[in-house]
């Protein structure tokens, strides 16, 4: 469940490290906003739509759906690690397609289906890689259910 965002809790700082021009693109999507919004009412923002996501998931039924990656295959032995991570979910993955965009980076996109907990672990695997610069996971659940 999404948490409360009445600002009836106290706020604690943090500090995160980003890359200069990762910042400045943020700034100016938040100024492009036009609202109030500043720094850290936009990653409040990001983090409650994160935890909206992850109340959205639904583990016990069978869901079809894709995932998107973006990564650079010269980071370490990403691309070991990627096809590792896919071998252990064949049954889950229906199809994928590969695209080069450039020297170092790819896009990755695989048609998944099965049961949601596998389909949702298996993007959590592979989005948590060191290396994928972003990715996305879009799932619907079928009218199969899974409740035995």
């Amino acid at each position: 469940m999404a948490p409360n965002n009445s600002g009836s809790s106290e706020l604690t700082r943090f500090s995160i490290a980003v890359p200069e021009d990762l910042l400045r693109a943020f700034d100016a999507q938040i100024a492009r906003r036009g609202d109030a919004a500043n720094r850290s009412e936009a990653i409040r923002d990001l983090i409650r739509a994160s935890l909206v996501k992850e109340d959205e998931r639904t583990p016990d039924a069978e869901v079809i759906g894709s995932l998107t990656m973006i990564y650079d295959h010269h980071t370490g032995d990403l691309t070991r690690r990627l096809d590792e991570v896919q071998h252990d979910y064949a049954l889950e993955i229906v199809s994928t397609m590969h695209v080069h965009l450039d020297h170092h980076n790819c896009l990755e996109i695989l048609a998944l289906k099965g049961r949601g907990e596998r389909v949702y672990e298996l993007a959590d695997r592979l989005l948590g890689l060191r290396g994928v610069h972003h990715g996305e996971l879009t799932c619907a659940a079928t009218d199969q259910s899974l409740d035995l």
